[in-house]
């Protein structure tokens, strides 16, 4: 079942990387922000496969393991959600 797993981690961070990489190429405070939005959705693919290496390579404890997932995962969401202000603030006229 961990090499599934493994399987569907790669696939996510593959996948985060195509959407970086397809992102339109926009100017400005737009830009910015969907280069940033993009960061975050990154990081929540290299989080899922950060847990299943963290586990899989180095039998690292489960609890910890879950912490240092979360932790990966809410920082994907910060990416994500600073994106969106930046992104919005592009539409409003903010810098």
């Amino acid at each position: 079942m961990q090499i599934i797993a493994f399987i569907l981690d790669i696939l996510l961070v593959v996948a985060a990387i195509a959407a970086f990489l397809a992102r339109p190429r926009i100017g400005g405070q737009l830009a910015r922000g969907l280069q940033t939005l993009t960061t975050g959705i990154l990081v929540l693919g290299f989080a899922h496969l950060a847990e299943t290496l963290l586990f899989a390579m180095f039998n690292l404890d489960t609890d910890l393991n879950e912490v240092i997932h979360r932790l990966l995962v809410a920082t994907g969401f910060v990416f994500m959600i600073i994106g969106f202000v930046r992104m919005r603030g592009a539409f409003d006229g903010k810098d």
